[in-house]
């Protein structure tokens, strides 16, 4: 694995090195240096200790684990053959997990095999976007502005480096637009493809279904009316995106109207016993205009403060560089205000954004707000940060003014990215915020190990979730699954139970469970917390 990241990232130096040296013709000396180093940061901090950092997620898991059954036998851990929405944890998107396959095949269970393509895919998006304003001739300071603001975005550069199964929407977006930008430069075949990714769009995150209509309209009628399509390309890219959307479309039909479950051609079409549409949305219990007033209020302070008002805020943001995003924001701010003012002078480029950025308003409306949920309204605002941060090095006749707001944001990146690949994980881990749901995969491992030398029938109160985890960490078939669980088992009674059995007490809660008390023990540490192993080895 190790040497598929370095040939990835030697290809990567040199894509970068033949892209700043084809836009040395329009770009000044500083500007290829900052926007090189800029991109090769993006690469060096996406595969940087990717499979231990951040801690090993519990949704990651569970779609790692369906990556891997795919890839050896054919299903998931639901038994269901390429299904189109996963039962798996109240409903995950299977794009990613389809991707990573090919990688849990050739290198098994390994964790920075699953992150790979999600990291190279980011860097690769953020790449061709620079080569796609660069071809639509935005000006040369607002081409560096946008590949440093997009390659230093820290709840961006955190959001890639997870591998959940609604990650992929983040590359997969930016994708989109940099086809689509690609594509206003005459080239036809890249609007295909940009339509072809926005429909598959579908495929990445539900919390998108919302604005992917407005946005798929808006974008026909804006190439129409640029006339880079014609009405025979607007039937074909409908055409085309309806066959894509066939299995999406009859799962809806599945979930939401009732019909029964099916199969269709490759394909598992069943409803969820639950959706998670509750944790996207709203509640629109009450008063639902004061919901939405306080959803976009905090979704606006997190942009200002990079900080969420939520318990899940370390897995999306560090509440300690709220400078970072301030200077951004009032980048956001200046850009709105010079684009808009400069209406009718604006490239077809940016008016492009400006409308896709219209299109997001439903999002904000009616999805909570969040790096998690709103992503593609977050990526979009770190685009327009970066135009205003060009538009100042354009303006700004201060050389030392700017140097100093320059050096700021370095100071603060740099800070970000000492503690994220220093204390961030240990402190993650250790705040236990969902009740073990992240982990350290290494010591995880050794765990179980030294449990498994008691040579006991089963393990009680395991500190993993069981459904998340158990199957990542002893690879297993998915029709032994059931097994593995019942040997392995969260709960923790508070009496010996028949039979040989391990029973694993945090070190803090010993004196809750006197009964446990008399069996030998055994003192282990895991994921930064000490626990008491008592254990019975008599078959009786």
């Amino acid at each position: 694995m190790n040497i598929l990241i370095m040939v990835s990232v030697i290809v990567l130096i040199l894509a970068i090195g033949l892209l700043t040296y084809t836009m040395r013709n329009r770009l000044k000396k500083w500007q290829q240096i900052l926007t090189a180093l800029s991109l090769l940061f993006l690469t060096f901090f996406e595969f940087f200790h990717l499979g231990s950092v951040p801690g090993f997620f519990g949704d990651e898991a569970y779609a790692m684990y369906d990556s891997w059954s795919i890839a050896h036998y054919g299903i998931d851990r639901s038994l269901m053959h390429n299904a189109v929405y996963s039962l798996t944890s109240g409903g995950q998107s299977v794009l990613y997990e389809h991707l990573a396959a090919p990688l849990m095949k050739i290198f098994g269970m390994n964790l920075a095999a699953f992150r790979f393509p999600m990291a190279l895919l980011t860097i690769i998006s953020i790449i061709v976007l620079v080569y796609a304003v660069y071809r639509n001739k935005l000006n040369s300071n607002i081409i560096v502005g946008i590949a440093f603001t997009m390659s230093t975005a820290q709840w961006f550069l955190m959001h890639c480096h997870w591998a959940m199964d609604c990650s992929i929407i983040a590359p997969m977006f930016i994708l989109t637009i940099d086809f689509i930008l690609l594509g206003l430069t005459g080239k036809k075949y890249h609007l295909y493809i940009g339509f072809i990714l926005m429909t598959l769009l579908a495929y990445c995150y539900i919390g998108v279904w919302i604005a992917l209509p407005f946005m798929y309209i808006f974008t026909l009628f804006f190439l129409k009316k640029k006339e880079k399509i014609s009405k025979k390309d607007i039937i074909a890219l409908v055409i085309i995106s309806l066959i894509i959307l066939v299995p999406i479309l009859s799962y809806t039909a599945v979930q939401f109207l009732g019909l029964p479950a099916f199969k269709f051609l490759w394909f598992t079409v069943a409803p969820l016993p639950a959706t998670r549409a509750a944790n996207s949305l709203i509640s629109f219990k009450g008063n639902v205009l004061n919901t939405i007033i306080s959803n976009i209020t905090a979704g606006l302070s997190a942009l200002i403060t990079g900080v969420v008002n939520t318990g899940f805020s370390s897995y999306t943001s560090i509440p300690k560089y709220q400078l970072f995003y301030l200077i951004n924001f009032i980048f956001l701010i200046y850009a709105i205000i010079k684009t808009w003012k400069n209406y009718n002078q604006n490239s077809n480029a940016v008016n492009y954004l400006i409308g896709i950025s219209i299109t997001m308003v439903p999002i904000i409306i009616l999805v909570q707000s969040g790096f998690w949920h709103w992503p593609t309204v977050y990526i979009l605002t770190s685009l327009w940060s970066g135009i205003g941060l060009g538009l100042f090095f354009k303006n700004c006749s201060q050389r030392a003014f700017k140097i100093f707001i320059l050096g700021l944001l370095l100071i603060e990146t740099g800070l970000f990215t000492g503690y994220y690949f220093g204390n961030y994980t240990h402190d993650e881990i250790k705040s236990n915020q969902l009740g073990g749901y992240s982990i350290d995969v290494k010591q995880s491992k050794h765990f179980i190990n030294e449990l498994k030398k008691l040579k006991v029938d089963t393990y009680y109160g395991m500190p993993f979730y069981d459904e998340s985890y158990m199957g990542c960490l002893i690879p297993t078939n998915p029709h032994n699954l059931n097994n593995l669980n019942g040997k392995w088992q969260s709960s923790l009674p508070n009496t010996i139970q028949p039979g040989s059995a391990a029973y694993i007490v945090p070190a803090n809660q010993v004196n809750n469970y006197p009964n446990l008390q008399s069996l030998p023990s055994k003192n282990m540490e895991v994921n930064y917390v000490k626990y008491v192993v008592f254990y019975n080895q008599n078959s009786n």
